[in-house]
């Protein structure tokens, strides 16, 4: 087996940590040079570089042991109908998505026309899910929230209700998830706890939300901003965006695996929670590589050495067909909304 001690690619993984451990305290000793606001601009940046090339290293490592057979095995492999359904699910939950933005401008007391709402929406997803949050969804919604009417402080009030609708999301499903049936993790993906006892830490955090926004009416001070806690009403439905949106994600992985692979959802489910939250918390550009290399390891051995085709198909049909149409409607968009300013102005 390949958990075995003696197998190389556990002996490659090993000295991957460690050059990686040496990468880490070279890095350390330069950024501790320079100055605060300096270090403060690059950390961020230079450690998502860091960690997508052990991602992709690892990836590299793992896919050795796969032969072209299995990888063409597990692209061939989907029924035709289960690529429409998937295809289906990932237009359904694109237009879901809108609900974040919905639920967030209604935070902070802004109306605006649905189309529009929708546009951003789209745009700051599809182009925010692989190119990274700061480096295109923040910009994207800062150009057209500012154009239509909202401060800078409201958009940044906005965005931070995006993330606390989704991670509240995640931390209703992944802790019902996994208290109700935990996974048994391989020996490469150590936890210090269990996954049972991991689902009951997310629940709890679930619940801690719900009950500051039940009593506490206080701003709380997060970064520049305070924040009041969204009503219970809001809370629910932002965690209810949330779950329904990685349920539709999961579905549609699971849809994407070979025909003949025996795994139940419930398993497909938890790794791509986990996989889905490690990917934002490392803060890789569209979880390029981590994503592959945690799905690829915690579904090996129910699905196969297929499991990777599988996630790249994921990866074509979620993120990288999204990013082709944002990319379309933003240039049609820009082309768009400068010829009509170049006419007012010739009306003028």
């Amino acid at each position: 087996m390949w958990f075995g001690q003696d197998c190389p690619i556990r002996a490659n993984l090993v000295k991957s940590v460690s050059q990686v451990s040496e990468i880490f305290s070279t890095l350390l000793g330069c950024l501790t040079s320079l100055p605060k606001p300096k270090l403060r601009a690059i950390a961020g940046p230079v450690l998502a570089a860091v960690l997508f090339g052990l991602a992709v290293r690892l990836l590299i490592l793992e896919s050795r042991n796969i032969t072209w057979e299995e990888f063409k095995t597990g692209f061939t492999g989907v029924p035709p109908v289960y690529l429409a359904i998937a295809t289906f699910l990932v237009a359904l939950n694109y237009g879901l998505l809108v609900g974040y933005d919905l639920l967030a401008l209604r935070y902070v007391c802004r109306s605006l026309p649905l189309r529009r709402v929708a546009l951003v929406s789209f745009l700051g997803y599809s182009l925010g899910n692989n190119l990274g949050t700061l480096l295109a969804a923040t910009p994207i919604r800062f150009r057209f929230y500012s154009r239509w009417g909202l401060s800078p402080s409201q958009i940044v009030v906005v965005i931070t209700m995006l993330g606390l609708s989704f991670w509240s999301g995640l931390w209703v499903l992944g802790g019902t998830v996994l208290v109700a049936v935990p996974v048994e993790l391989p020996d490469e993906v150590p936890l210090p706890v269990g996954t049972r006892t991991l689902g009951a830490l997310l629940l709890c955090l679930a619940s801690a939300y719900l009950v500051v926004c039940f009593v506490w009416s206080k701003p709380l001070p997060i970064g520049s901003l305070r924040l009041r806690p969204p009503e219970p009403g809001l809370m629910a439905a932002q965690a209810s965006v949330a779950a329904i949106d990685l349920l539709i994600s999961a579905t549609t992985l699971y849809l994407v695996l070979p025909a003949d692979a025996l795994v139940p959802f419930s398993l497909v489910l938890a790794a791509f929670l986990v996989a889905i939250a490690v990917s934002l918390i490392t803060q890789v550009p569209g979880g390029l590589g981590v994503l592959e290399v945690i799905l690829l390891t915690l579904l090996r051995d129910t699905v196969g050495d297929s499991v990777l085709a599988s996630v790249l198909i994921f990866r074509l049909l979620y993120f990288v067909l999204p990013l082709f149409f944002g990319m379309l409607m933003l240039v049609g968009h820009e082309i768009y909304g400068g010829a009509l300013e170049a006419r007012n102005a010739r009306g003028e």
